[in-house]
């Protein structure tokens, strides 16, 4: 590998040398350049050592985001120790599970969560040392304890997927599987010491650690943290910051696009014709979209936004299309936590909404055994690939073979190598005459819909038939049913609701041949339960024959 920096505890040291005095790190009053963010992991690198621990010795970090949660990962990691991010809304089971597993001989905790451990601890015997995030600045500079003979190509970093299949699996990263990730990104993503970043996704999650903390650390770049995850706060932030780079799970471009179109809905008639009327010239004269839109743009804190990048999930088309008439430069990443994570990209310069964008450099992308349509199982390579899952050498070696990561994921590649996902492998619905269903297609269809919020389509045994039905479960938009109301002046029936569905699957089934037809319905009262990058955990639906 190019490049002097080999190891991810000292993923800041060209920014340190560069700008040591430029903004590093903030949340609220709490600010740290990059000479202050060094010293700081440094410190506490020495503070782990000091503690007997050895080199490859686990020690788990949890808490909200913030600066002290990217210092206590950067000094494991320095200090030669294997990092092990925790969800911090994880249930009490799946935290015990966890540190239990990882076999960590510590922690690094935000102080909102101590006492969540401390009821733990009974449960958790190999945890010796809790060190809480306001302690870290407490801490005295000594002399600095040398480390010396890190592998780049021994494990950093081991991470538990919450996944959407119920089974947790923990992945094994290395320093060099991260670093050469960042490098790929990269070459492919421009950010620079100039730009500004709101980091939104938990930083548990692969997804934000590579792209939204180590990736601007290692460009120069200023990352902001908001107090809370609550829209006032997260829009105060990026105003404050003027982000000039966001990287978020679909879910926020989703809420940005939806409270412009409820801000113009409430408003006068003059504001509704006025967007429409703009909307209509963006639509046809795309370069005007920048001007037309710059008021919409600001008061959604994205003034001096560059480039937005969603990840984590799939961006819906609508979404996609909307963000694109507001003239907000959205871009689409996958990847898998396997893969450290980022596989591919949608270049800026040749977006494809529908796509998942093109391998990023030093990554090959295949479709294996693809059908009569091209689609297949997406597989990867690269030296991103991960080491394999921690003591599960059966479940590693189903997912890696030959030097190849099988991801699960259904999909198809175009002759300029876009790739275009269409499901997962083990939600794919079969029928008794053989015929493949990928639920995420039809899914996809109704989601087009104005009055659908959320959807998933699971097979289900019909009692009395035994035949098996494909039934969709729809979250309706029940703000947007609401503001009908009130636009209308018109009440609702639950029949009347009933029937306004009953349409929309019968307009999707139209399209559709006899073997693929949504077959029943049932309509939700409540969101989705999801995982921490907002997915739908469909195996909490999969059960035949069972209603949820």
């Amino acid at each position: 590998m190019n490049g002097e920096i080999e190891l991810l505890g000292d993923v800041f040291e060209r920014s340190v040398r560069n700008w040591p005095d430029k903004l590093a790190l903030k949340k609220g009053d709490t600010t740290y350049t990059y000479r202050q963010l060094k010293d700081e992991v440094v410190k506490l690198k020495n503070h782990l050592l000091e503690l007997g621990l050895r080199k490859g010795d686990k020690f788990a970090v949890m808490g909200e985001n913030s600066p002290e949660w990217a210092i206590g990962y950067l000094a494991i990691v320095r200090a030669g120790l294997v990092s092990v991010p925790v969800d911090r809304l994880s249930q009490d089971a799946e935290i015990i599970h966890i540190l239990t597993r990882s076999e960590s001989k510590g922690i690094i905790i935000s102080e909102t969560y101590l006492e969540k451990l401390n009821e733990l601890k009974g449960e958790i015997r190999n945890i010796k040392h809790i060190i809480p995030m306001g302690k870290i600045k407490r801490l005295p500079q000594k002399k600095d304890i040398t480390v010396t003979g890190i592998d780049p190509k021994g494990m950093a970093v081991l991470i538990f997927t919450s996944g959407t299949t119920g089974t947790s699996k923990a992945v094994m990263l290395s320093h060099y599987n991260i670093i050469c990730n960042i490098k790929s990104v990269e070459r492919f993503i421009e950010i620079t010491e100039k730009d500004t970043l709101c980091s939104i996704i938990p930083m548990h999650h692969t997804f934000e650690g590579t792209a939204g903390f180590l990736f601007p650390l290692f460009r120069g770049a200023a990352i902001y943290y908001p107090p809370s995850i609550k829209p006032t706060d997260i829009l105060a932030t990026m105003k404050e910051s003027k982000v000039t780079c966001l990287i978020a799970v679909p879910l926020l471009f989703e809420k940005f696009v939806g409270a412009v179109y409820r801000k113009v809905a409430s408003g006068p008639l003059p504001t509704k014709i006025m967007f429409n009327a703009i909307s209509g010239i963006g639509a046809v004269v795309p370069f005007l979209r920048k001007p037309l839109f710059a008021r919409v743009r600001k008061e959604m804190g994205l003034g001096h936004l560059r480039i937005a990048c969603a990840g984590g999930a799939a961006l819906t088309d609508k979404v996609a299309k909307a963000l694109q008439l507001l003239a907000v430069p959205i871009l689409q990443g996958y990847g898998l936590t396997e893969s450290a994570p980022v596989l591919s990209v949608s270049p800026l310069e040749k977006p494809n909404v529908k796509s998942v964008g093109v391998a990023i450099p030093d990554v090959e992308i295949r479709i294996d055994d693809p059908d009569e349509n091209g689609i297949g199982e997406i597989i990867a390579r690269g030296p991103n690939i991960m080491l394999g899952y921690y003591k599960d050498k059966e479940a590693t070696d189903e997912v890696l073979r030959d030097g190849w990561l099988y991801t699960g994921d259904l999909g198809y590649m175009d002759k300029d190598g876009y790739v275009y996902i269409t499901g997962r492998k083990k939600s794919l619905i079969v029928t008794q005459t053989g015929k493949n269903i990928q639920p995420e297609e039809l899914e996809a269809k109704l989601i087009k819909s104005e009055w659908v919020k959320e959807v998933l389509v699971i097979p289900r045994i019909d009692q009395k038939t035994r035949k098996e039905q494909i039934c969709a479960l729809i979250f309706p938009d029940y703000e947007r049913l609401e503001m009908h109301r009130q636009e209308k002046g018109v009440e609702m029936s639950e029949t009347d609701v009933q029937n306004l569905y009953k349409g929309i699957v019968r307009e999707v089934n139209e399209a559709l041949p006899a073997y693929k037809k949504i077959t029943e319905f049932e309509i939700r009262d409540e969101e989705f339960p999801k995982t921490s990058t907002q997915k739908i955990k469909r195996h909490l639906f999969a059960d035949r024959g069972v209603r949820v």
